[in-house]
């Protein structure tokens, strides 16, 4: 009678112990989880800005403004274009 009271009372200790152990498992997933998702939003966020960057940037207004500022790029005058044709 000892020995099964003994395997109970060890089967019900084990058993709490597998418990708090899942418990604490599942709570350190959780945040683990939660830290993961806000990384997420972060590159979200931060890809929005990046495709309005890149929408900028392909502007032929923004292109020619940077070809004059930064690089010294003029059009040329009407004289200097040839315009050459196919067969």
């Amino acid at each position: 009678m000892i020995k099964k009271t003994m395997f109970v009372y060890g089967l019900v200790l084990m058993l709490a112990l597998c418990l708090v152990y899942t418990r604490v498992t599942t709570r350190s997933l959780y945040l683990q989880l939660q830290s993961l998702q806000q990384q997420r939003d972060d590159f979200n966020v931060e890809w929005g800005r990046l495709l309005l960057q890149e929408a900028r940037y392909a502007e032929p207004r923004y292109i020619e403004k940077v070809a004059r500022e930064k690089l010294g790029m003029v059009f040329p005058v009407r004289e200097k274009i040839s315009v050459i044709r196919l067969p």
